[in-house]
């Protein structure tokens, strides 16, 4: 056999196994297909051959997908178009086996990998929680080049191809089965033995596919012209509505589509490669690329040299029952660790549980998890107005209100309560952690954990090393974060630390530009335009402004009259709006409607161009990242960029904060602080000596 690739056949059914060797996981690399069609040459001329099986040898992975690098390397339309077309080849091949064939699908299944299984005539999975299948090449700013966007809706027709291709959902195991992806599920230690009985089984029947049901609506949605037409319609309003248009990618895949669906013939295999080569070579797609190898990265990046097997935190406790520490809560106990929450109200202990079982039971709605499970996650919850259910915790998260004065009480009280091996954490957002660390006789123990809101759904935590955290601190908490599934990056304990010292000056300067004349909508318009999840202005009322306004004055303490805070602020806070939780800040919030708030009209009329606003907003942002680069907050471009991305929705097409930078030019850049800093504010806008220095050499942020 060729490669990685390895044919055994018993009894008629052969078993093809896929092992990338040297490697943790199976990619089809150009050599992988190339041997894979050598071999299915191989596979043809088995006389003896009933059924074809193929395997992975990777016990969590099937196939993780094609080669991305080469994806990235992609220079041109046409070296786009033949790379697609010579993974086409290989899996035409597959498909035209005279032997029926089942993928049998271990792990990880996902781009090149399920194309691959939808070039066979059966699919097989296990039960396992390794199992994702999808095609999430729009992710990458691409579409399925290999026929997946022919194969999947022929297999599971348009209404639900459609979706899954666009958005790049992974699903689970049996998310897949309900849904088509794959027929049969067999448990994990059983799935070899019980896809050959299948493949037996369905050799002796003939091996028949049974015609997929359809109801009226379904019927004429797919198989008529006005019926297809509604979807198509239906898909691009969708896309907008989500992504505000600013990724090709959905609208190709809907073109592509609705010029192949329910078509046969090589030309709409040609179609798929002609669309796929349009995507192949953008820039966004470029972006995207590095904002995954970015994302790979820190999966698994190397914060520090110690070698530790397991954090070693059994159980965690919570001090503070608010939102954000319902929200902890309900993470920990959502990765099976029992959690114990304290507070010294019962009020707010009773508020923890119910944020906690609100996210459980959207997730529920959603059928992302089962009754049961929330059930016995929920049980791993325990409240209490003392600390006795916090002395054996490996690890004790504060939550407690935004006040250094408490929090040094909390810790104080923390330490004396504990053994010096358990963690003891702030989820700060910008107060020293240093000076909590004082207060406790084993200071190397504390650290910053800082949780972005919703702790559910944000994928960025910001480990904060205090002066005194030993290196076993920062490695086990790393650790435990990673166990949580976030992202981790570490920054250095300066005000702010990293997303809040970047974000926090864009929100201000959005202030600004309101007290300035132009509007709210207006403001978050040429943010949202760039790309932003939402406008500054709404992000302020959403964050809540008491709280934005306390934090926002902690940077002006630290740092002076360059994060001076917008007088509006001061007007608003003054006034005791606080925004979207009390359904009145910058704006006024009825029925799910926002209407700007006409108290705070002002009757300046703006002179700012929508550009140079856009560019107050992002540069200022820059500029502090080049400080924060400078003082070795942080330790590389990369961690700013991640960090952003994740941890305030950064647009990713972008490539993030500082690549987005190098794409403009650091010269180009430098002018224009300088020129804000002559026609609006010398402090805000001075350029820092390491942005000036890069532009001085005609250097970038990523060499």
């Amino acid at each position: 056999m060729s490669g990685a690739w390895k044919l055994s056949v018993e009894n008629g059914i052969g078993n093809l196994v896929f092992d990338h060797p040297d490697a943790e996981v199976n990619i089809l690399t150009p050599e992988h297909l190339k041997n894979l069609s050598l071999t299915l040459d191989e596979v043809s001329a088995q006389a003896d051959l009933k059924a074809l099986l193929i395997t992975s040898a990777k016990k969590r992975i099937f196939i993780a997908g094609a080669d991305i690098k080469e994806i990235e390397g992609i220079s041109t339309k046409e070296d786009a178009f033949f790379k697609a077309e010579e993974g086409k080849k290989v899996f035409q091949k597959l498909e035209d086996l005279k032997v029926p064939t089942f993928c049998v699908i271990n792990g990880a299944c996902l781009g090149g990998g399920y194309e691959l299984a939808l070039a066979c005539k059966y699919r097989t999975a296990s039960f396992s929680y390794n199992v994702k299948i999808g095609l999430p090449e729009s992710n990458l700013g691409i579409l399925p080049g290999f026929g997946g966007s022919i194969r999947l809706p022929r297999l599971i027709g348009l209404m639900k191809a459609l979706p899954a291709i666009i958005t790049g959902r992974m699903m689970s195991a049996e998310e897949a089965l309900k849904a088509g992806l794959v027929d049969k599920l067999f448990p994990e230690l059983t799935l070899l033995k019980d896809s050959i009985a299948f493949a037996e089984v369905m050799v002796r029947k003939g091996c028949p596919r049974p015609a997929r049901k359809k109801n009226f609506i379904t019927w004429f949605l797919e198989d008529t012209p006005m019926g297809r037409s509604v979807v198509f319609n239906q898909a691009r309003k969708d896309v907008i509505s989500k992504t505000k248009g600013v990724y090709p990618a959905p609208f190709e895949i809907i073109l592509l589509l609705q010029k192949t669906y329910g078509k046969r013939g090589k030309k709409v295999y040609r179609l798929e490669s002609e669309h796929f080569s349009k995507l192949g070579t953008s820039g966004i797609s470029k972006n995207l690329i590095k904002v995954f190898f970015l994302s790979e990265k820190y999966k698994k990046f190397r914060w520090t040299k110690l070698e530790i097997k397991s954090d070693g935190i059994e159980k965690c406790g919570v001090v503070g029952a608010g939102v954000m520490g319902g929200g902890i809560a309900q993470l920990v106990s959502q990765k099976e660790i029992p959690v114990r929450v304290k507070d010294l109200n019962e009020k707010a202990l009773a508020g923890a549980l119910k944020e906690a079982m609100s996210i459980f039971q959207s997730a529920l709605r959603r059928r992302r998890i089962k009754k049961h499970e929330v059930e016995r996650k929920m049980n791993l919850i325990s409240v209490g107005l003392d600390n006795a259910g916090l002395k054996n915790c490996g690890m004790i998260i504060e939550a407690v209100v935004e006040d250094l004065g408490i929090k040094q009480r909390v810790f104080k009280e923390l330490d004396g309560l504990t053994d010096k091996n358990v963690i003891l954490a702030s989820n700060t957002s910008s107060l020293p952690v240093t000076k909590m660390a004082e207060v406790c006789t084993h200071p190397e123990r504390v650290i910053g954990l800082h949780f972005f809101n919703p702790v559910n759904r944000m994928p960025l935590v910001e480990v904060i090393r205090a002066a005194q955290s030993s290196e076993e601190t920062i490695e086990r908490t790393v650790q435990f974060a990673r166990r949580l599934g976030k992202t981790v990056i570490l920054t250095e304990d300066r005000p702010g630390f990293l997303v809040n010292r970047l974000l926090l000056p864009y929100l201000n300067e959005a202030a600004y530009l309101l007290q300035e004349g132009m509007s709210s909508m207006n403001i978050d318009a040429i943010a949202e335009n760039f790309g932003m999840p939402m406008g500054p202005i709404e992000l302020v009322d959403q964050v809540g402004i008491d709280v934005g306004y306390k934090v926002a004055h902690i940077l002006q303490e630290a740092f002076g009259d360059r994060m001076k805070v917008a007088k509006v602020l001061e007007d608003v806070k003054a006034k005791g709006l606080l925004g979207k939780k009390s359904k009145k800040g910058f704006y006024v919030y009825d029925n799910g409607k926002k209407t700007p708030n006409p108290e705070l009209k002002t009757a300046l009329k703006t002179k700012v161009s929508n550009e140079d606003a856009l560019k107050r907003m992002i540069y200022i942002m820059i500029n502090e990242a080049a400080r924060c680069l400078e003082e070795k907050v942080i330790d590389s471009p990369g961690t700013v960029d991640i960090g952003m991305i994740m941890g305030t929705g950064f647009p990713p097409f972008r490539g993030g904060l500082l690549r987005y930078a190098d794409s403009v030019g650091i010269g180009a850049i430098v002018k224009d602080l300088e020129r804000f800093q002559k026609e609006v504010d010398p402090q805000r806008f001075a350029p820092c000596v390491y942005l000036c220095d890069l532009a001085k050499k005609g250097e970038k942020f990523y060499p």
